[in-house]
């Protein structure tokens, strides 16, 4: 359905936005990015605070506050928190061959890709092994349990997926050379797990190391023509109670403290695009904002944006919940992989939709705001929107505890969201970013943030009713196809953008207004017959009301193995867990879980769902 651009919007892109493009400073962003990528590369937990000292200062300089909240590593296992069990520092990784000729194979400090993320060390004199090679899933199954005792293992494989597997043979570790497309010569970047080994295969300890396509070709053109080799394996690496860091840059809001705009930017990732681009752009957000307010080129905005890097999730979402405030964030937006070199993303600037429940009218602003900023810029991109996708940060988009959290990005290549090739590999360097890419994303999201943060009562009385019209004509269009479920789906995403917006307001006029778009959309929806067929009779258990518990999604990496089996075999996305309001059925949730998804899905797969949820404390079942 077209949308109406507010005017206050539009005025605010012919106005305010040529005022953040021109201040932004791509070579600046690129300064930025090198300063982060030369500590988190390491991928290792005292580099990872090097990197909180580069952010601190960065915004300090800026002119902005800044806050840092550190995060104890360790927590209850089997609970579904996202929790990093444990820190780990890398110091030192060599693998030599030494047996039948001599060469070195690998060393981290040339390269910190070849360590896979979790690795197991070994003596401080080595481990001498042999080498064996297994290239498939069935190889490795046909494998008798403790074959492979001692013997380290190369493979074609992410090892991730077959850690159980690689562990029931015995071997000591793996090598993977595991290809990155269109790039023989990259690394890949490789993880046990993501916070630490899942709790499926917490016993297992394993050497992991990463080689490109090229060199496990030479490695194994050393099996062909000697028929074995023997290496020394050096790993120096530990594991310890520590602390991961919340950085967070803060441009105050000149009036209510409480009320926030937020950006998450995740740091503690190897890669220039992925993720030091996104730091890099908010570094620039607050020091642009804070010059422009500095020069009296603009008022301070109403309410304070909040800029937050951490180690994804496991920071975000420990934060979130625990630091004390008085109210949830208003709104925010996820700043993942962003200024690519046009060739890497075929142009294309992708902006990815909040959570379906989530109040979209965040979708809208951020659209605009994003093909204005493309026409100043001009940075070789055009905008690709596009329906909501996890990235783990967006599962902030959390109705009841977190924010409407878009996510901008330059990462996808096309339509079916292919990665570029280098994604997540030692290819992903600060020459893959563009400085008027950089430039446009950060300008875009400058202002993004900045007029939500400023938003007054007129804005909000226009981007009530440019929402309201829209959900009107989307009634109006579909009403001789519109099932009752999907009505209600319609007003029940009308009601949660309107009830967001009222939070931007306080005076009883303006929220009667609110209050009178939804009564529109509540005539609109009664004016359309009904129609599909009745529902067949449902088991008493459809009538079961879910109520959360907890905040956020569950992490199945730290979920007791059944529970995230019974979780993955209903085929829901995690986020269906927020329709547990403690007001909706089971039925009705599985209505509206099949309208955001466009599948049919039955009572018995939200069941299912639940079900595992209760047994996770996740919600209770009334």
């Amino acid at each position: 359905m077209r949308y109406q651009t507010p005017r206050s919007l539009s005025a605010f892109c012919r106005t305010v936005l040529p005022v953040l493009q021109k201040a932004t400073n791509g070579r600046r962003i690129l300064d930025d990015v090198a300063a982060i990528v030369a500590t988190d590369r390491w991928n290792s937990f005292d580099r990872f605070h090097q990197t909180t000292e580069t952010l601190v200062d960065r915004y300090e300089r800026a002119g902005a506050a800044v806050g840092v909240q550190s995060i104890q590593t360790g927590g209850r296992i089997g609970s579904g928190r996202w929790i990093i069990q444990e820190a780990q520092d890398i110091r030192a990784a060599t693998v030599d061959v030494i047996h039948p000729i001599r060469c070195r194979v690998l060393d981290y400090h040339e390269n910190p890709w070849h360590v896979v993320q979790w690795t197991t060390g070994t003596p401080e004199n080595g481990l001498v092994t042999e080498l064996v090679i297994v290239d498939t899933m069935a190889e490795l199954g046909s494998i008798a349990p403790g074959a492979l005792a001692g013997k380290m293992v190369l493979t074609r494989l992410d090892p991730r997926p077959a850690l159980k597997q690689l562990s029931a043979t015995g071997a000591a570790g793996v090598i993977s050379d595991k290809p990155i497309a269109g790039h023989p010569d990259a690394t890949a970047w490789l993880k046990f797990g993501w916070g630490g080994i899942p709790i499926e295969n917490a016993a297992v300890r394993l050497v992991g190391l990463v080689l490109s396509e090229n060199g496990g070709r030479k490695l194994r053109a050393m099996m062909r023509t000697h028929g074995g080799l023997s290496l020394l394996i050096k790993v120096d690496t530990r594991r310890y109670v520590g602390t991961h860091d919340v950085v967070g840059g803060i441009v105050r809001g000149r009036d209510d403290s409480a009320e926030e705009v937020w950006a998450l930017a995740h740091s503690a990732e190897p890669g220039a695009i992925d993720n030091a681009s996104g730091v890099a752009a908010c570094l620039e957000i607050a020091r642009v904002i804070e010059k422009l307010i500095a020069a009296g080129r603009l008022p301070r905005p109403r309410r304070t944006i909040r800029l937050l890097h951490a180690y994804e999730s496991y920071g975000f979402f420990n934060y979130l919940e625990t630091v004390p405030r008085l109210q949830t964030p208003l709104a925010g937006v996820c700043i993942d992989s962003v200024g690519s070199r046009p060739d890497l993303c075929n142009g294309r600037l992708n902006w990815r939709s909040t959570i379906p429940m989530s109040a979209g009218f965040v979708d809208r602003i951020g659209a605009v705001v994003i093909r204005a900023t493309l026409r100043l810029g001009k940075p070789g991109y055009r905008l690709a929107p596009g329906p909501f996708v996890s990235t783990m940060d967006t599962l902030m988009g959390d109705p009841r505890y977190g924010f409407p959290c878009p996510w901008i990005n330059t990462c996808y290549r096309s339509k079916s969201d292919q990665l570029w090739d280098g994604y997540h590999s030692s290819q992903d360097t600060p020459g893959f970013l563009s400085r008027r890419g950089l430039s446009s994303c950060t300008a875009a999201m400058a202002g993004y943030l900045y007029y939500l943060a400023d938003a007054g009562r007129r804005e909000v009385i226009e981007l009530a009713k440019s929402e309201t019209d829209r959900i009107i004509q989307q009634l109006a269009g579909t009403k001789n196809s519109c099932s009752p479920a999907e009505v209600h789906y319609l007003q029940d995403t009308h009601r949660e953008g309107m009830d967001r917006l009222k939070r931007w307001i306080s005076d009883d006029e303006a929220v009667g207004i609110l209050n009178d778009d939804e009564r529109r959309v509540f005539e609109a929806a009664a004016a359309i017959p009904k129609k599909g067929r009745a529902r067949k009779r449902l088991p008493p258990g459809a009538r079961r009301v879910p109520r959360r518990l907890t905040p956020l999604a569950p992490t199945l990496e730290n979920t007791p193995p059944l529970i995230a089996a019974q979780i993955q075999h209903s085929g829901l996305p995690a986020w269906a867990l927020f329709w547990a309001d403690g007001k909706r059925t089971l039925a009705k949730i599985a209505d509206a879980v099949g309208c955001e998804t466009a599948n049919a899905v039955s009572y018995e797969q939200v069941a299912e769902f639940f079900e595992a949820h209760a047994a996770l404390s996740y919600v209770e079942l009334n």
